[in-house]
C-alpha cells in the first residue's frame, strides 16, 4: 500500500505527547494524511514494525488507549488485536476528559458471565439471564480529589412491573488503567466494577472493560 515519503519522515521526527497535559484514553481524528494515503498501525511503536491495520486519512472517532513511554505512538485496536500509530497525524477531539463528561458514552463488556453495557443517558444491560434491560442513568460523577476516576449510579424505572425478574438497579465505577478482555489480543483503557442490586437484597457484581463511544 502506497506510503507518502514524506508522512514516513514526519513519523520518525514527531513530538511527544505531553502526557502530564493529556488524560487517556481519548478520541482522536486522523489529520495530515494524503486523500490517496492511509495511517498505518504497526504491531511495535516503530517505523519499521510490521503493519497490521490502517486508520482513513478522513477517520474519526479513533480512540487512542494511551501513548508508549517515549510518547511518540499511541496505542490503538484494530479487529482483534491492538497496535501504533503516529500521533502527530492524530488530533484530539476538543472536549474533556472522559471520566469528567456525563454524556461520553461508554461501550462495556465482561466476560464469565458474558454481559455487555452501553453506559449514556439511557443505559443498556445484557446479560444470559436478563437480556436488553433498560436503565435510567440517575448520577455520573468524577472521584472527588483523584483524577481518571468516576462513579455512576442507574435506576430501572421498569422493575416495579417485575420485582423478580428484572435488576432495579446498577452502580459502579470506572478507572483510567488497562483492561484485557480475555478473548482476544486487544487492550482497553478503563475498567468497570459494577454492582447489579435485585429484588431481596440479591446482588451481582461484573467487572469488565470499556471503551470510548465516539
Amino acid at each position: 500500500m502506497k506510503q507518502c515519503l514524506a508522512a514516513a519522515l514526519l513519523w520518525l521526527s514527531s513530538a511527544a505527547i505531553p502526557a502530564a497535559a493529556q488524560e487517556f484514553p481519548a478520541l482522536y481524528s486522523v489529520t495530515g494524511v494524503a486523500a490517496d494515503d492511509m495511517l498505518n498501525i504497526r504491531s511495535a511503536p516503530q517505523a519499521d514494525a510490521e503493519i497490521i491495520g490502517t486508520l482513513a486519512p478522513d477517520q474519526t472517532g479513533v480512540e487512542v488507549i494511551r501513548p508508549d513511554t517515549s510518547g511518540k505512538w499511541g496505542l490503538v485496536n484494530s479487529r482483534e488485536q491492538s497496535g501504533w500509530t503516529a500521533p502527530r497525524f492524530l488530533d484530539r477531539t476538543p472536549v474533556g476528559d472522559w471520566y469528567q463528561q456525563r454524556n461520553q458514552a461508554l461501550d462495556c463488556f465482561g466476560t464469565e458471565p458474558f454481559w455487555s453495557l452501553t453506559l449514556d443517558e439511557t443505559p443498556n444491560l445484557t446479560t444470559p439471564d436478563d437480556p436488553d434491560i433498560r436503565f435510567t442513568l440517575a448520577a455520573r460523577e468524577a472521584a472527588s480529589g483523584r483524577s481518571g476516576k468516576a462513579g455512576f449510579h442507574a435506576v430501572n424505572l421498569r422493575h416495579s412491573k417485575y420485582p423478580d425478574s428484572e435488576p432495579a438497579s446498577l452502580s459502579g465505577t470506572l478507572t483510567a488503567q488497562h483492561c484485557s478482555d480475555g478473548m482476544s489480543d486487544r487492550t482497553f483503557g478503563i475498567t468497570i466494577d459494577m454492582l447489579q442490586l435485585r429484588a431481596g437484597g440479591k446482588m451481582d457484581v461484573l467487572t469488565g472493560c470499556c471503551s470510548l463511544i465516539p
